[in-house]
């Protein structure tokens, strides 16, 4: 849900809302689209506005700029330097992110006295555009190991070392979860959960601390099997217990939890002890330093706190 500037109205035009300007700003409508899926990110939004319309030169895109809404999800913002016929002016592009859709703003503006204003208000816009998502298993950033391949599926994200399946090694990225245990007793509680499904997982019995670079703590555990074939434990089926029973290699889990006042974040490297276990050790410490904390949940307010004032938004 966006809210309308003072003076604008708004109206809809094939699934499209509008935001329209007074007639005295002289300015062209700013574009909103609701939920878009699939999920993009910015510079695939671009491309897309771009390619839409062809009578556009680009010229330059700033920078893109990331922020945090009010709501406390994910956005971000990019200005397009672009060419019109024989007019010069931007096209400013605004993101907000959800779990699987997008909400878009686009301004395209050639009056050079508004490019700083118009800058601002899709910022606002941006900002105060609600999701109504809650507090949720949501996504986190971080830095993917170099050279790996990705697989995403559902909220979480699989990756794979250059050489796999020769290597067989996997990095599971699982999503934030609201926080309701400690990292110990999650540790515990998932031996014991695939305990009783007949899958024998024991902790060697250390516990590292770790911390990340962006200020979060945790806690890292070392999980093992002697069946060569158990199930993984948080990723089922998973291709790392597909190993040779002549083999039998003991199959490894390096459990990594980290936890703020409000989430738990959790990271698994599945293996083998026939893997490069140094190797992995550095891939998943280089990762575990770049995990970002999640913004604090959003409180709803109430009836009476529900709509700001213009002023309070937009001054």
């Amino acid at each position: 849900m966006i809210v309308c500037p003072p003076g604008y109205y708004k109206s809809q035009r094939d699934g499209e809302w509008l935001l329209e300007p007074p007639d005295a700003l002289r300015l062209l409508p700013i574009r909103y689209r609701e939920k878009r899926k699939p999920l993009q990110t910015l510079r695939q939004l671009v491309r897309e506005l771009l390619a839409e319309q062809p009578a556009l030169t680009p010229l330059r895109a700033s920078l893109p700029e990331t922020f945090v809404t009010a709501e406390g999800e994910f956005a971000a913002q990019t200005a397009l330097f672009v060419r019109r016929g024989d007019q010069l002016g931007y096209i400013h592009v605004a993101a907000v992110f959800g779990d699987d859709s997008v909400d878009v703003l686009d301004a395209p503006v050639y009056s050079s006295s508004a490019f700083e204003s118009t800058a601002l208000l899709v910022r606002q816009l941006a900002y105060t555009l609600r999701l109504g998502l809650g507090y949720r298993k949501r996504r986190y950033l971080y830095t993917p190991p170099l050279g790996w391949s990705r697989i995403a599926a559902g909220l979480s994200t699989r990756f794979y070392p250059p050489d796999f399946p020769s290597h067989r090694a996997m990095l599971v990225m699982h999503p934030a979860v609201p926080r309701t245990v400690s990292p110990e007793a999650l540790c515990t509680s998932l031996i014991e959960r695939y305990r009783q499904k007949g899958l024998s997982f024991e902790s060697d019995g250390g516990v590292t601390p770790m911390t990340s670079d962006h200020g979060l703590h945790g806690l890292a555990f070392c999980l093992s099997s002697q069946k060569p074939k158990a199930a993984s434990m948080l990723t089922e089926p998973s291709p790392i217990s597909a190993v040779s029973s002549d083999a039998q290699p003991q199959l490894l889990q390096d459990l990594l939890v980290f936890a703020d006042a409000h989430y738990l974040y959790t990271l698994v490297c599945e293996s083998t002890t026939q893997a490069r276990r140094g190797e992995l050790a550095q891939a998943l410490a280089a990762v575990a330093r770049s995990v970002r904390p999640l913004p604090a949940p959003h409180i709803a307010p109430t009836a009476k706190d529900a709509e700001p004032p213009a002023s309070a938004i937009y001054l």
